[in-house]
C-alpha cells in the first residue's frame, strides 16, 4: 500500500461493512413497580419489543411512547454505530422525560438522569473519523415520556442526528434481507 493510500485509508470514512445496516437497535423493556432511575436488567429479562429506529427524535407524549404501546414504567436501550466523517470535538445533547444517558463505547458523554420532565443535558467527546459504538438508554416512570438525541460538531450545527450517520449490526430477526 502506498503512502497516500494509507493516509487516505485513515482519514476517509470507510463504507459500511457488509454485516452494517441503517438505524440503531432499540430495545424496550417493561417494568414493574416505581421506577426512579436506570433498570439492572437481569440476563434472562427479555423486551417487551425489538425494532430499528432510523434515529432518537420522539416527542414528549402522554400517549404510547413512539408506537410502542408503552406508556409507563418502560426502559428502552437503543444501541449500534455513529459515523463520524471529521476528527474534532462533538457535543452531543439527550433531551428526555424521565432520565437517559449516552455512551460511546464505554465512555459515558450524556447524563440526564432522574426524574424529570423533558429536560435536555450535554457532553462533549473527541471522536476521529470512523464508526463508533453508542448506546443511549431511556426509562420512564409515569406521565409523559419523549427522547431526543442530537449533536453539533466540526461543520455541524445542532440538529437531530440524522439517519444517515447511524447504524447497527445486521440482526438475523430484524433484518430481512
Amino acid at each position: 500500500m502506498t503512502r497516500l493510500a494509507l493516509v487516505l485509508t485513515l482519514l476517509l470514512p470507510q463504507e459500511p461493512a457488509a454485516d452494517f445496516r441503517p438505524g440503531l437497535i432499540g430495545e424496550f423493556f417493561e417494568l414493574q413497580g416505581e421506577v426512579e432511575d436506570f433498570p439492572t436488567l437481569t440476563a434472562d429479562k427479555k423486551p417487551a419489543l425489538r425494532r430499528i429506529d432510523t434515529q432518537v427524535n420522539f416527542e414528549t407524549t402522554e400517549a404510547a411512547f413512539g408506537g410502542t404501546g408503552l406508556t409507563d414504567k418502560f426502559y428502552v436501550r437503543w444501541t449500534g454505530v455513529l459515523r463520524v466523517a471529521i476528527e474534532g470535538k462533538y457535543t452531543i445533547y439527550t433531551e428526555s422525560d424521565d432520565g437517559s444517558r449516552f455512551f460511546v463505547g464505554d465512555t459515558k458523554v450524556v447524563d440526564n438522569g432522574g426524574l424529570h420532565t423533558m429536560e435536555e443535558k450535554s457532553g462533549e467527546i473527541e471522536l476521529k473519523p470512523g464508526d463508533h459504538p453508542i448506546r443511549l438508554e431511556l426509562f420512564d416512570n409515569q406521565g409523559a415520556a419523549g427522547c431526543r438525541l442530537s449533536w453539533e460538531g466540526p461543520g455541524i450545527a445542532k440538529a437531530v442526528i440524522p439517519d444517515k450517520v447511524l447504524f447497527h449490526k445486521k440482526d438475523k430477526d430484524l433484518d430481512k434481507d
